[in-house]
Parts: structure tokens; C-alpha cells; sequence
């Protein structure tokens, strides 16, 4: 098969992967719409940088160069994901959310899922290996909002769900690179 048709193949399973599953999640309530403009706040890629400076800065105040080093990596994977927008220059879906944002970035990856993955799912695995029952509730609770940030992307309309998909793949990278250096 000549590339291109199996790249238009490719991309005609991708666009209808995309308007299923943004179809599903924009049926939800109406109601849900202030707590998925709760989640895109906390998912801003600042926050979730943030977060790994308060792991650096820890790792720095105990003397454990390993969450330094952890801290750099998973802000390194976001503002990697973020850079590649730049570089393949997907665009945004075509919704009043997306013509309304702030910043004029593109689509693809998605920036919140890359930072809440790595980020936020360093400071998660963090609390889970903490081995204190409080802390490791707080790390359970971690999980939902990691995954509650890239939904509220697609919801919102900012972007497509393989652009989260692939922040979290990203992103994902990272937070597999930062705990690998935890077990050295």
C-alpha cells in the first residue's frame, strides 16, 4: 500500500476516533461545566510546573538528588509536549472555547494532559510510596484529577482526544523516566 493512502487511511481512522469520543463526553451534563473549568485551572501547565519545583525544592531541602533530578524531568517532559505543538502545528478544534482562549497555541499534545500526568502523577506515585494511609489517600485522589483534566480539554472544547491522548504519552514518558531515576 503507497504511503499516502495509508496515511489518509490513518487519518480518517483518527477523525472518527476523535468525533466519537468528543460526542460522548460533550453529552455530558451541562451541569458539569464548572467542574471541568475547575479542572482545566488546576491543570494549567504553570500549576503542574509548580508541582515539580515543590519536588525539586524537597529534594533539595532533604539532600535526595533523586526527586531533584525527578522534579527536572517531569517539568522537562511538559515543556517538551508543549514545544512540540510548535513543531507539528495541529489545530484546534473549531469551538467558541478554543477562539475565545488566552493563549494561541495548537492543539497537538495536549499541554494539560502532559503536565498533569507528569507533574501531578509524580507527586501521586510520590504519596502512594509514602507508605502513611493519609498521604496515600491523597495520592488515590491524585488519580481521578489526572484523569479529570484531560477530559475537561475535550469537553471544553480546547481540544481533540488524541491531542490528550498524546499529552499523556508525553507526559507519561516523563513521569516513567522520573520514577526509574527514584530506583536508582
Amino acid at each position: 500500500m503507497p504511503l499516502g493512502r495509508y496515511t489518509g487511511n490513518m487519518r480518517t481512522h483518527m477523525q472518527r476516533f476523535d468525533d466519537t469520543v468528543t460526542q460522548s463526553i460533550q453529552s455530558l451534563p451541562r451541569s458539569w461545566r464548572g467542574f471541568f473549568k475547575q479542572m482545566t485551572l488546576i491543570g494549567q501547565p504553570v500549576f503542574a510546573l509548580l508541582a515539580a519545583a515543590a519536588v525539586s525544592y524537597y529534594g533539595e531541602y532533604t539532600g535526595e538528588w533523586r526527586l531533584i533530578i525527578a522534579g527536572i524531568i517531569v517539568a522537562t517532559a511538559l515543556l517538551f509536549a508543549s514545544g512540540l505543538k510548535y513543531v507539528l502545528r495541529r489545530k484546534r478544534p473549531l469551538t467558541e472555547y478554543a477562539a475565545a482562549m488566552f493563549f494561541k497555541t495548537y492543539s497537538f499534545p495536549s499541554g494539560h494532559a502532559a503536565a498533569s500526568i507528569s507533574c501531578y502523577g509524580l507527586v501521586a506515585y510520590l504519596c502512594l510510596s509514602s507508605g502513611n494511609p493519609v498521604i496515600i489517600a491523597t495520592g488515590i485522589a491524585l488519580v481521578p484529577f489526572i484523569i479529570s483534566i484531560g477530559i475537561s480539554r475535550i469537553y471544553l472544547g480546547a481540544h481533540f482526544p488524541s491531542d490528550i491522548i498524546g499529552g499523556w504519552f508525553f507526559g507519561g514518558i516523563g513521569l516513567g523516566l522520573a520514577i526509574w531515576i527514584l530506583h536508582l
